[in-house]
């Protein structure tokens, strides 16, 4: 489950300013999405993902001590229609086998991936290999996922993999959405491209 913070609580704790956090907002360093508006006894009131603006504040603080804020947002800025990293690097991913590389080639032919199109081949490996597929699934289900991936439109975003009645099937939704699923759904994947690109984008 999702836990929140209040805008004043958030303030308090990491000691900064409203206009320090809305100046970050502002410039891309912190995702509008983040920004949750909820009734309150007063009206209205922000509420932010916990974990995911304090260490996000945590970052950026900590880059200030050698980096100017121009060169910060760099760092963080995530260009959906850039192309992050040219298929003949696929081959370096630690994510992807050879062999799922070469038949990525073969039948996507494509020259390069942007950051969703390259962490939907990877969730797919992942789920391919977890799942026992052969590599000719591993493509079907990479057919049927990629041009899911070419619809999004924020990095902000979850990706979930379920079997139903004997069939393959993918959903993605905003990564701040909890979502239940009946007895009859077996979810095979559950993955946050936020969370990923994280970890992948110094890579390369």
């Amino acid at each position: 489950m999702q836990e929140y913070i209040t805008k004043k609580e958030l303030l308090e704790q990491m000691n900064i300013s409203y206009g320090q956090l809305y100046r970050w907002k502002r410039i891309g360093l912190i995702p509008e999405s983040w920004f949750i508006k909820r009734p309150s006894s007063t009206g209205q009131e922000t509420i932010l993902p916990r974990k995911k603006i304090v260490k996000r504040i945590q970052d950026i603080t900590s880059l200030m001590e050698k980096y100017s804020l121009d060169e910060i947002v760099g760092r963080f800025a995530f260009n959906i229609t850039a192309d992050v990293i040219a298929f003949e690097d696929l081959y370096k991913s630690k994510h992807l086998s050879a062999e799922y590389v070469n038949a990525v080639g073969n039948y996507f032919k494509k020259p390069g991936y942007n950051a969703i199109e390259y962490m939907m081949i990877i969730c797919c490996a992942d789920v391919a290999k977890k799942e026992r597929f052969t590599t000719r699934q591993y493509v079907d289900l990479l057919r049927y996922a990629l041009p899911v991936a070419q619809k999004c439109e924020k990095v902000e975003t979850r990706c979930l993999f379920f079997a139903a009645g004997g069939d393959y099937h993918l959903a993605t939704l905003d990564s701040n959405v909890d979502i239940r699923f009946d007895m009859g759904l077996r979810i095979m994947g559950d993955y946050n491209f936020e969370t990923m690109w994280d970890r992948l984008k110094n890579e390369f």
